[in-house]
């Protein structure tokens, strides 16, 4: 940890002579981001009235770069996470779960991708294959108040390996991979594995990305998710709906809830720099009964860097929230 910080800091002192566009990089580059997001989210319900949390308050940092036409990497480190309720604030919980898989720590990403032809092998830590195309965004651009149960429950990133293959077109890639169960307490000893298999496809208008996934659990059988993700395109609108056969993830079980859950959301490019997006879950299961939410977002972008947003949403259990936020991304060239 302390060398990736004194990383951030050298960075930060070195700053003119780092900075430089994205499109001058080359095959042999490095690039990192430093990216804080600060929310403010008052909420209201019948029960408990009035409440307050900082939404998905945080600062990750995003290292991306290759080494050769081949041969990339990543790396994204959550360093603080200061959401959920002020009265459980634990900014740096995350420092205490890097040795388990059962739970997300400050290493998110730690992985290596080599390409051959039409073949990419990928090691190291990685995001799980699944959950749809709720699940193409990274953790600081989402909205959890609007996010899936499933999203906000499952600890995606483990530790393993991918081979992914695409055809000729570039239309399609099916993926194969093995990881470390987040059902597992720690990332090898417990000895589970999870193994996904997804197919992604880019069709013109129409983005199919479905995949299955069996979670390997200590003294039962295997669990199965089930995703199936359709992004369509229709100028400046894009229809997104997400299909799972889970509702929830319940550890203390060592389980995924069974039911349904349906991720939609419909995003409207208004401009350069304004963007609307209807978001919505419509979620049953055991134990779950029937729970939806829906809300608006509002985002507005005057640079690549900076990020203003507002949201107002109504959950069915836990009734209105309303919120803004700033989000910033400063990019720094290492090599």
């Amino acid at each position: 940890m302390k060398k990736y910080l004194l990383s951030v800091a050298a960075l930060l002192l070195a700053w003119p002579l780092l900075s430089q566009e994205a499109d001058d990089l080359g095959n042999n580059y490095a690039e990192v981001s430093i990216i804080p997001r600060l929310d403010l989210n008052p909420s209201w319900n019948s029960t408990s009235g009035f409440g307050f949390d900082l939404g998905n308050s945080s600062l990750y940092t995003l290292i991306e770069g290759s080494f050769s036409e081949n041969l990339s990497f990543t790396v994204a480190n959550h360093w603080l996470a200061a959401g959920g309720w002020v009265e459980d604030f634990a900014p740096f919980e995350m420092f205490q779960g890097l040795g388990y898989s059962d739970t997300t720590n400050w290493l998110d990403y730690l992985s290596v991708d080599y390409s051959l032809g039409s073949w990419t092998f990928t090691l190291g830590k990685d995001c799980m294959l699944t959950g749809g195309h709720e699940y193409d965004d990274w953790d600081w651009d989402v909205y959890p108040v609007l996010a899936s149960p499933v999203w906000n429950g499952l600890s995606p990133y483990q530790w393993g390996g991918k081979v992914a293959w695409t055809t000729p077109s570039e239309q399609s890639t099916v993926s194969l991979q093995m990881t470390t169960s987040p059902f597992g307490e720690h990332p090898f000893s417990s000895g589970l594995w999870t193994w996904s298999a997804q197919w992604s496809g880019e069709y013109g208008w129409a983005s199919p990305l479905w995949s299955a996934t069996v979670l390997s659990r200590e003294g039962a059988g295997p669990d199965y998710l089930i995703s199936l993700g359709n992004q369509f395109l229709f100028g400046d609108w894009t229809v997104t709906l997400d299909w799972s056969n889970c509702c929830a993830v319940d550890y203390d079980n060592s389980c995924m809830i069974k039911g349904s859950t349906l991720h939609g959301r419909v995003d409207w490019a208004a401009s350069e720099t304004l963007g609307l997006s209807f978001r919505g879950n419509l979620v049953n299961g055991k134990g779950f009964g029937n729970w939806s939410n829906a809300g608006l977002i509002c985002e507005y972008t005057p640079s690549e860097s900076l990020r203003l947003h507002a949201l107002a949403a109504y959950d069915s259990l836990s009734g209105v929230t309303v919120g803004a936020g700033i989000l910033y991304n400063l990019k720094f060239r290492l090599w």
